[in-house]
């Protein structure tokens, strides 16, 4: 089974299997996220992606890809939260976070940003000016020692661990096209999987990863994959 897969995908697919029911129509946000500067040992993760959520606050539907095995994206639907964090003096933050696990894997994303950009977003119904988070910086986090895993890999690693920077900036074109369109959150994140399936995207699925488990097993030949 692919490492990168056990390790970070297992806790989003949890974490979108928890879907609470989804927003109406109303303002949306959409973020592009990123990763970088990945260190730990067996770790794989994803390197990019969009973060949508509602322009209040709220689930969030993060769709990740990676270029490991070819180009794939990852949806999970409700997989973290946008919410404003507030302290006693009245300082106020923007928070994007994600957290579960599953099995032996765990995992967890939070990034924080200055509530320091005007967008103002337009539908044919309403227009709202609000004050959000142009950037979000923090840090993905995710291990696993694989104690539960059905197979070892065939180089005889166990166990995978790490951390990356994590970067979530706000997509000012996609969030405008989407509200100036009047789409939910849930058909603003089929429009932009649209996007990355024209950029040579597949979504990745479970059902996917048992088909490369099963022909790993039965064909000797191949390259290990971590």
């Amino acid at each position: 089974m692919l490492r990168w897969f056990n390790s970070i995908t297992s806790w989003i697919f949890l974490l979108a299997a928890l879907l609470l029911p989804g927003v109406g129509m109303g303002q949306v946000l959409v973020y592009k996220f990123d990763t970088s500067d990945a260190k730990g040992i067996n770790f794989h993760t994803f390197e990019g992606g969009y973060v949508v959520a509602p322009l209040l606050g709220g689930d969030a539907t993060f769709l990740l890809t990676t270029k490991e095995d070819g180009r794939r994206y990852l949806e999970a639907s409700g997989g973290g939260r946008l919410f404003t964090a507030v302290s006693g003096s009245g300082d106020k933050k923007a928070v994007i976070s994600a957290s579960t696990g599953l099995g032996t894997a765990e995992g967890a994303i939070v990034a924080l940003g200055d509530i320091n950009h005007t967008v103002k977003i337009s539908n044919p119904t309403s227009t709202i000016t609000a004050r959000v988070a142009k950037s979000l910086h923090g840090t993905l986090v995710s291990a696993d020692d694989e104690s539960e895993a059905e197979s070892e890999a065939r180089d005889g690693s166990i166990g995978a661990a790490g951390t990356a920077d994590v970067k979530i900036t706000l997509d000012e074109k996609e969030t405008n096209r989407v509200n100036d369109d009047n789409l939910t959150l849930a058909q603003a994140v089929e429009h932009l999987k649209l996007e990355l399936e024209r950029e040579g995207y597949r979504p990745v699925s479970g059902d996917d990863d048992d088909e490369e488990e099963v022909e790993a097993t039965e064909t000797e030949v191949e390259n290990p994959t971590e």
